[in-house]
């Protein structure tokens, strides 16, 4: 095949690196040398994107997401610029533009649904395209103008997009289920969506005119050939790369070979000048085929292609990166693509760390014959993922004046020790007379012995005596001596500061090397004790906020503080049920208040009044009642009979009063 010329690729896939590698999203731009490569890596709180210079291996931009946003997706491409990128302001009318040019930008989406398109150029971002999707962005590509572009989301909707506008231009729903990834030919007439199938949409009119099957497991990437008439596709879990007629002039749906890895694959790219393809696996190494469809593929014209029964293929070049101080141990590769060095024939690989990673480029084909190379064995020098080197004379010289902490050699000294000698005076025999009395040690020594007698017969036992806490002025070194040590009394003593200046001071003069061993045990006493929560969090919130550069720095700092996460997130669960249990109690303790108060009102009101209400036990106990009460109404009120007795009486003896008046007269 001779050779072609060279295209600018707008597909856009991205792969998902290592979790050793402390990479989450990764990629080359599509330049035909590959001159920058994009990572998205976990910040403190958020995702953080940095573009190295592959040629300088130095940072040119680098950006954290605001509002704490997660990046699921990462997209090299172009948009056109007319002069009002980072600008809010609109032009005026009958004011004229400047001329369109295109800039190198990163459209990143998010799990809010969103597309962010970030500037080189200009450091920031420029666009974002929102309002279409409801749920995370899976993926998403730009057409070669830099126009148009296209997004899938977990939704399962299609959007076509104006970028120049922001504005949505389509929408419609994919056949597939789960579908998570894109590709766009390189004439940019067909758009190819993967989920557990992949299939082939025109975009004329938005129809599928062919679907693959052929992964167990979701697409993690595709790829379309420099000639669009080929598709390869790599899956999660899965160590074969499918190669697919993409020809819309047959019905072909069965794979025309397979490639094979000994590990799953990670990535995978095609070369911009022949038909060979690449394919990075999870243990860091690159596979090569020089002619994909080889065994698939007849010799004839593209439109007379027959399908042919799949066979699997070994890699027909291995490219291999081993330690130079170990030689057993492997370096991983974290990307790689072809470029155009060497006429075509290498490919510029990514390795080492999330923090500082190396690039080479590296010929896949002997210089004097122009055959392809077996195997591929670079011996390189590891890279470190601190800021000072093993092999730095800095360090070095660190390591000649540090001296490890060694107990033996240390001599305790305590007040017997420094006994002082009783002043004598020569009486000129030049023999001194004897002491006076006792010496000041004895004094000292004497004391101390009463007061621990006193504190062993105040209980019986003797007490064993505490760790004082340290002052502020020794917490660092006292801190460091604990850590060093290992003495949990010595660092508890330490951790009962409270104090946030005290805290503050301390830990910023804590050394790097102790930074994760404190948090490892604040850590664990954070998860086995919840109610030093409080005292805890001070010192954890001063470690985060002062020692982040470094704590950057560390490649599995995830994983050293998932335990970390799991404990905020579970304590963040039982938050809301803490609420709602919070707003029964308060709801049951001002019904018990009301009612308390209402007994009080109605206590008050019974003293005032005199009348009492008894209520009867039975129906004879009312009965004999009503009888008692008419018996003492009988006593208390005379009867009828009684009261005419009584009148006569008085009759009888106003008569006789009359008579004796009428005889004294006479």
């Amino acid at each position: 095949m001779g050779k072609k010329t060279i295209k600018s690729a707008p597909d856009t896939s991205v792969e998902a690196t290592s979790n050793l590698a402390g990479i989450l999203l990764s990629s080359f731009d599509k330049s035909p040398s590959a001159e920058l490569f994009a990572i998205v890596t976990h910040s403190v709180d958020r995702h953080r994107l940095r573009i190295f210079s592959t040629r300088s291996g130095t940072v040119s931009n680098d950006y954290s997401a605001e509002n704490k946003e997660r990046f699921t997706s990462l997209t090299w491409g172009a948009v056109v610029d007319n002069g009002n990128l980072g600008h809010p302001t609109e032009v005026k009318p009958g004011k004229k533009r400047r001329t369109k040019d295109t800039i190198q930008v990163v459209a990143l989406g998010t799990h809010t649904g969103s597309i962010l398109i970030y500037s080189l150029a200009h450091g920031m971002i420029v666009k974002r395209l929102a309002d279409a999707h409801t749920t995370p962005v899976a993926d998403f590509v730009l057409n070669r103008a830099g126009t148009k572009g296209y997004s899938i989301a977990e939704d399962g909707y299609i959007v076509e997009w104006d970028i120049e506008q922001e504005k949505e231009i389509s929408k419609w729903k994919a056949n597939e289920k789960n579908v998570r990834r894109l590709a766009l030919s390189h004439n940019e007439s067909t758009l190819a969506v993967a989920g557990h199938t992949i299939a082939l949409w025109n975009l004329k009119d938005r129809q599928a005119f062919k679907k693959f099957t052929g992964h167990a497991s979701l697409v993690k990437q595709l790829k379309f050939s420099q000639e669009d008439d080929l598709l390869i596709s790599i899956a999660d879990d899965d160590r074969y790369v499918n190669v697919w007629d993409a020809q819309s002039t047959n019905d072909n749906i069965n794979n025309l070979t397979a490639l094979t890895l000994e590990n799953n694959a990670a990535q995978i790219d095609f070369s911009l000048t022949e038909p060979a393809v690449l394919a990075v696996s999870e243990d860091g190494l690159v596979g090569i085929w020089e002619n994909a469809s080889s065994s698939g593929v007849t010799t004839g014209p593209r439109h007379r292609r027959k399908a042919a029964r799949a066979t699997t293929r070994q890699p027909e070049s291995n490219i291999k990166v081993v330690d130079s101080n170990e030689e057993e141990a492997n370096i991983p590769i974290i990307s790689a693509c072809f470029v155009v060095d060497h006429n075509g024939k290498a490919v510029m690989i990514a390795r080492g760390s999330s923090f500082l990673p190396s690039f080479e480029v590296v010929r896949f084909v002997n210089e004097e014959t122009g055959a392809l190379m077996d195997d591929i064995v670079l011996t390189r020098k590891r890279t470190v993922s601190s800021l000072i080197d093993n092999d730095s004379v800095a360090l070095n010289n660190l390591k000649t004046t540090h001296k490890k902490y060694n107990e033996a050699s240390i001599k305790v000294i305590g007040n017997t020790d420094f006994t002082i000698s009783v002043p004598t005076m020569d009486d000129g025999t030049g023999v001194a007379n004897k002491s006076i009395g006792p010496s000041i040690a004895d004094k000292l020594s004497e004391i101390e012995l009463e007061d621990d007698q006193n504190k062993s017969s105040g209980d019986g036992k003797p007490k064993k005596k505490a760790v004082a806490i340290p002052s502020a002025g020794s917490l660092q070194q006292v801190l460091v001596q604990a850590l060093h040590s290992n003495d949990q009394a010595l660092l508890e003593a330490c951790l009962q500061h409270t104090k946030p200046e005290v805290i503050r001071s301390t830990v910023k003069r804590l050394p790097t090397s102790y930074v994760i061993p404190l948090m490892q045990q604040l850590i664990a006493r954070f998860q086995s004790k919840p109610n030093r929560g409080h005292g805890l969090l001070e010192w954890i919130r001063a470690v985060l906020l002062i020692h982040t550069t470094y704590l950057m720095t560390v490649p599995d700092l995830v994983g050293k503080l998932s335990n970390f996460y799991q404990t905020l997130d579970a304590r963040l669960n039982v938050f809301p049920k803490l609420l709602a249990l919070r707003g029964r109690l308060d709801m049951i303790q001002n019904q018990i208040d009301t009612r308390t108060r209402h007994n009080k009102s109605d206590a008050e009101s019974d003293n005032e009044d005199s009348n009492v209400y008894v209520e009867q036990d039975s129906d004879d106990e009312a009965e004999a009642d009503r009888f008692m009460s008419e018996d003492d109404d009988a006593q208390e009120y005379p009867s009828d009979d009684e009261d005419m007795m009584e009148l006569e009486e008085d009759e009888e003896s106003m008569q006789e009063d009359s008579e004796m008046e009428s005889e004294e007269e006479d």
